[in-house]
C-alpha cells in the first residue's frame, strides 16, 4: 500500500466516524424528543403542512376555551330557567280563587306562599357565574334585579310598587268608590203629593281612562226614558220612570273596562215585587220609591263591582305600568296628587324604584345581548334578560299578589281575592296553542347548547385528526429509531476497529 494510499484511508475513516457520531447524536435527539426535527426546516416538504395543521390546532385550542365557558353559562342558564318554569307553575296553583283564608298576620295563605316564590324569583334572576349575572343583557357586572323589599316597599325617596299600585287603584275607584261615576240623587215632579216623573242621572266624572266608561243602555222597563249616553267623553244618562215598570221586566247597562276600554262588565237589574233578591231593584209604593230602589241597586253594584273587580284590574294596570319596562320602557305613574280625581300618567322613572337594571336597549333579539365565537363563521347567542315578557309576567304577577289587601275579610274582599286569583292564572297560563314565554326562552337556551355540544365534538375530532397528522410529520417510530441507533453503534465500534489498525501502522510496518 502506497503512503498515499494509507493517508486517503485514515481520513476517509476519520469522516466516517465523524458522520456515524453525527448520525448517533442526531438520532439520540429524536429518540429523546421524539421529534423528527427541533425546526421546521428539518421536515423537507412536510414543514408548509405541518405549520398549517398546528395552527389550526391552535384556533381550536381557543374555541375550546370560548366553549367551556359558554358551556358552563348555558348549563347554569338552563337550570334556573328551568327552575323558574317550575316557579310559574307553583305559582299558577298557588292562585287558588276558592281558596280564601286568612292567617293571623292578615294574609292569605296563597299571599303567603307567593311572597316566597317572587323571593325566589328574584333571587334566581340575579344568578352569577364567575361575574357574569346571566339576566342582565350586556350589562353583567352587577346584579339585573333590584332587592325585593325595595321593590314592593320603595327605596329613599324612590316609590315602590306597593305605592304606584295604590295610586291606581284610586285612580280608577274615585272619589266615589263607584268607579269614577257621579249617580246624582232623584229629581221629582208632583202633581200635588202623587209625582209625575222622577229622574236621576248617572255620568261619568271627566275624560280620561280611569274607571268605567258608560257604553250603552238597554230598556225593558215600562214607563221608563232613557235619555243618553251620547258617546262622548266624559258620557251621561238619565233615567226617568213616569210610572211604574212591571215585575220582571229588566234594564241593562254595559260599561267597558280599563285601560284600553275594550272589554265590558254589563250590569243587568230585573223588577221584583214583594222581596228584592241579587241584582233586582223592589218596586215600591210609588214611582219615585221605585226610582229611589233603582238608582241604590245601581249604586251598590257598581261600588261592589269597584271594590272588586275593577280594584283587581287597577292593580294589573299598575303591574304592567310598573314592570313592563322591556326594550326602554319606563314606569308610567298616575298624575297625582290627587289620585282619586286624576286626568292622565305621567312618567315615573325619575320618582319610581327601577326593578330591572340591567341591558334595556330596543332590541328584536336579547339572545344577541352575549356572544361566543366558537368556531370559523360561527357564533353563538345566548344573551337574556330578566325583563323578557314571560319573566316579567311571572314578577309582576307575584308583586301583584303579595301587594293586595285581603286583610278585612269582608265578601267584597273574598270576591276581590276571587277576581285577582283568576286574573294573575291569566297572566303566567299561556295561549292553548303556545308555551310559556320561560319555556320559550329555554328553548332558545337549549337550541344554543345543542349547537355549542356538536361544535365541541367536531371541534374535538377536528383536533384529535390534525394532531394526529402532525405526530406522523414531527413524530418518529422509537422502535425503528432504536433499532437505527444500535446498527450505528455498530458500524461505529467496527470503524473505530478499522481505524485503530490503520492509525497504528506506520512507515517501518508497512515496509
Amino acid at each position: 500500500m502506497s503512503v498515499g494510499t494509507l493517508v486517503t484511508s485514515r481520513s476517509y475513516l476519520s469522516k466516517q466516524l465523524t458522520s456515524i457520531h453525527r448520525a448517533i447524536s442526531e438520532k439520540s435527539v429524536q429518540f429523546s424528543t421524539g421529534k423528527v426535527s427541533n425546526t421546521y426546516g428539518g421536515l423537507g416538504d412536510n414543514r408548509l403542512l405541518d405549520l398549517q395543521l398546528t395552527q389550526k390546532v391552535g384556533q381550536i385550542e381557543s374555541y375550546q376555551e370560548t366553549t367551556t365557558r359558554a358551556n358552563l353559562h348555558l348549563k347554569t342558564l338552563n337550570l334556573t330557567l328551568e327552575r323558574l318554569e317550575g316557579l310559574r307553575l307553583d305559582a299558577k296553583s298557588a292562585y287558588d280563587p276558592n281558596d280564601f283564608e286568612l292567617e293571623a298576620d292578615g294574609q292569605t295563605q296563597t299571599q303567603s306562599t307567593a311572597e316566597l316564590l317572587f323571593h325566589e324569583t328574584a333571587n334566581l334572576l340575579n344568578t352569577e357565574v364567575a361575574g357574569y349575572y346571566l339576566f342582565g343583557g350586556t350589562d353583567t357586572t352587577s346584579n339585573p334585579v333590584a332587592d325585593v323589599d325595595a321593590i314592593m316597599n320603595g327605596s329613599g325617596a324612590l316609590a315602590g310598587f306597593r305605592t304606584v299600585s295604590d295610586e291606581y287603584v284610586q285612580a280608577n275607584l274615585g272619589a266615589n268608590n263607584n268607579g269614577r261615576l257621579d249617580i246624582s240623587t232623584l229629581t221629582t215632579n208632583y202633581a200635588g203629593p202623587v209625582p209625575t216623573d222622577s229622574t236621576f242621572t248617572i255620568a261619568e266624572d271627566g275624560a280620561h281612562d280611569f274607571g268605567f266608561d258608560i257604553s250603552s243602555v238597554t230598556n225593558g222597563l215600562s214607563n221608563t226614558t232613557i235619555t243618553g249616553p251620547g258617546g262622548g267623553d266624559p258620557d251621561s244618562f238619565d233615567v226617568t220612570l213616569t210610572g211604574q215598570p212591571n215585575q220582571g221586566e229588566t234594564i241593562s247597562i254595559e260599561f267597558t273596562l280599563p285601560p284600553n276600554h275594550t272589554d265590558t262588565y254589563t250590569l243587568e237589574l230585573t223588577a221584583a215585587d214583594g222581596q228584592a233578591g241579587e241584582n233586582e231593584f223592589l218596586i215600591g209604593a210609588d214611582l219615585e220609591e221605585t226610582t229611589q230602589n233603582l238608582r241604590d241597586v245601581i249604586s251598590s253594584a257598581l261600588e261592589e263591582e269597584a271594590q272588586t273587580n275593577l280594584k283587581a284590574i287597577a292593580n294589573q294596570w299598575a303591574a304592567d305600568e310598573f314592570f313592563d319596562t322591556y326594550n326602554g320602557g319606563t314606569t308610567m305613574r298616575v298624575d297625582g296628587p290627587p289620585y282619586d280625581t286624576a286626568t292622565g300618567v305621567v312618567d315615573g322613572s325619575a320618582t319610581t324604584v327601577a326593578w330591572y337594571t340591567g341591558e334595556n336597549s330596543a332590541t328584536t333579539n336579547p339572545r344577541e345581548d352575549k356572544r361566543a365565537v366558537i368556531d370559523t363563521n360561527l357564533t353563538l347567542n345566548y344573551g337574556a334578560r330578566a325583563n323578557e315578557q314571560g319573566i316579567t309576567d311571572l314578577m309582576k304577577s307575584l308583586a301583584t299578589f303579595v301587594a293586595a289587601d285581603f286583610s278585612g275579610g269582608t265578601t267584597a274582599d273574598e270576591k276581590y281575592y276571587n277576581t285577582l286569583s283568576q286574573n294573575m292564572r291569566t297572566v303566567i297560563s299561556p295561549n292553548a296553542d303556545s308555551q310559556s314565554g320561560i319555556s320559550n326562552i329555554a328553548t332558545d337556551v337549549a337550541i344554543a347548547y345543542r349547537t355549542l355540544e356538536m361544535t365541541d365534538d367536531r371541534h374535538t375530532q377536528m383536533k384529535s385528526s390534525y394532531l394526529t397528522t402532525v405526530g406522523e410529520i414531527e413524530g418518529v417510530d422509537k422502535d425503528t429509531l432504536a433499532l437505527e441507533i444500535l446498527q450505528l453503534q455498530t458500524n461505529m465500534e467496527t470503524s473505530y476497529r478499522a481505524s485503530s489498525i490503520v492509525f497504528q501502522l506506520s512507515l517501518v510496518n508497512y515496509i
